[in-house]
């Protein structure tokens, strides 16, 4: 009898993770969760097919909520689709719940579908030395994750240090906080603070951009090493829709 129940409870476990579904909806989404034991990294695996029941496109907004952050994207469907949504990694004793409501504006739901949602462990992903780093794995910059540049200045040119920050369409505020620590030779310790404008407009873009920010605060004119610690200033653990930062040395 032991035996038995404790292959319920683990059949239980894992079908908890996954979901299949024949209906989207605006209102009552779809959704499964997936609790970390240990630190991995998951995989978040959508199959849908529409074709049948809908003509067009079908657009979708997936909320990914993992403690007190909760990430959106948003996925167009165009008749059929099936592979990895997203890629994220968890600390020992995080859930993350995926969720995934219908985004289409004229349509409240679409029944007649063949759909699965789910989140699974994947031991085997290895991420890029750059990812966690530079490059951001699935667009998701941690507060703990703080690129840091080393520059060597070799002369007394008048140059300085350009900070590229990538953006995406899952990018969903108006504004992005940042905080420099930049280590100078000459100066020492410099904090700095930084806002950038990622929408202006009356409507939040969909689009991916890249951003530029020029240090006129650092003075590079003195040789020797500097070190640049960038760091996001914002309210949450994870940002989302941050691809990519890097730098480059300009001419004045």
């Amino acid at each position: 009898m032991r035996f038995l129940i404790t292959i319920a409870l683990l059949f239980q476990a894992i079908s908890s993770f996954a979901v299949d579904f024949s209906k989207l909806s605006r209102t009552e989404p779809v959704t499964t969760s997936y609790p970390a034991t240990l630190k991995c990294y998951v995989d978040v695996t959508l199959f849908l097919n529409t074709s049948q029941a809908f003509k067009g496109p079908v657009f979708l907004r997936v909320s990914y909520i993992i403690g007190l952050d909760t990430l959106t994207d948003n996925l167009t469907v165009d008749g059929s689709f099936n592979g990895v949504i997203k890629q994220l990694f968890l600390d020992e004793g995080e859930r993350v719940t995926a969720i995934i409501h219908l985004n289409n504006g004229s349509k409240e739901e679409i029944e007649g579908i063949e759909g699965s949602l789910s989140i699974v462990r994947n031991p085997e992903f290895k991420p890029a030395d750059t990812e966690g780093k530079n490059t951001f794995l699935s667009g998701i910059w941690k507060s703990d994750q703080t690129p840091l540049f080393r520059v060597a200045i070799q002369n007394s040119a008048p140059k300085t240090f350009r900070l590229k920050l990538s953006v995406n369409e899952n990018y969903e505020f108006d504004k992005l906080h940042l905080k420099m620590k930049v280590i100078s030779p000459s100066a020492g310790i410099v904090m700095i603070d930084k806002i950038i404008s990622i929408n202006d407009l009356p409507a939040v873009e969909m689009r991916k951009k890249t951003f530029t920010i020029d240090l006129e605060e650092i003075d590079l004119a003195t040789a020797g090493t500097y070190y640049f610690q960038v760091m996001q200033n914002m309210a949450g653990m994870r940002l989302n829709g941050i691809d990519k930062i890097e730098y480059q040395i300009v001419p004045k």
